[in-house]
């Protein structure tokens, strides 16, 4: 987009013109070629394990062999659900009620994440829209543990350190942790740069 002549009213603060870096969540194939043809960057998708990123890391390279770009220059932040408690269960038990919603009501995140189509259906055979506390209550014990430890950073400090760390192992350049519940407070420590 091109405009001219455009005066933002701007109480406190700098006035002159910034580059504001353009972002994108691609979820798609083309979409996220795209993103390395024209973007700063792109928020990579959540609720997918680690590996996912290959493919979207060799879309994104792509598009910006495409563009005559720099893949390096292409910032990766990801989204990545977390859930933290000295508590094992206790932390896996908040991240599954989530994940039993975005499951049944997002099928491209229950395709990028692999998830038994069955296991979908399932679920969705439970879940109304909206989907009330009671279904989702009744609902989550269909989605197996494995599948939460895959693609979120659910367990204890050292278990959701681990999973992150292979996130940004994968081509995640800034983890963006989604705290889904468990022990916020711990979380914070645990990530917390000291």
């Amino acid at each position: 987009m091109h405009v001219n002549g455009i005066e933002l009213d701007v109480v406190h603060g700098r006035r002159e013109p910034r580059n504001v870096p353009i972002m994108i969540g691609a979820t798609g194939d083309q979409m996220m070629e795209m993103t390395g043809e024209i973007a700063d960057g792109v928020v990579m998708n959540y609720c997918v394990p680690p590996e996912y990123n290959h493919k979207a890391l060799d879309l994104l390279r792509a598009g910006a062999l495409k563009a005559g770009r720099d893949f390096d220059a292409i910032d990766r932040p990801q989204l990545i659900v977390c859930s933290v408690d000295l508590d094992h269960d206790k932390a896996i038990d908040t991240t599954r009620g989530l994940l039993t919603q975005y499951l049944a009501q997002q099928p491209h995140i229950a395709k990028a994440s692999g998830v038994d189509i069955e296991i979908v259906q399932q679920i969705q055979s439970i879940l109304g829209w909206p989907a009330t506390h009671e279904q989702i209550a009744k609902a989550k014990y269909l989605v197996p543990e494995d599948l939460i430890e895959r693609i979120t950073a659910s367990g204890t400090p050292e278990e959701a350190k681990r999973k992150v760390a292979e996130y940004c192992k994968n081509g995640c350049t800034c983890p963006i942790l989604y705290p889904v519940g468990g022990d916020v407070n711990l979380l914070i420590d645990t990530f917390a740069q000291k």
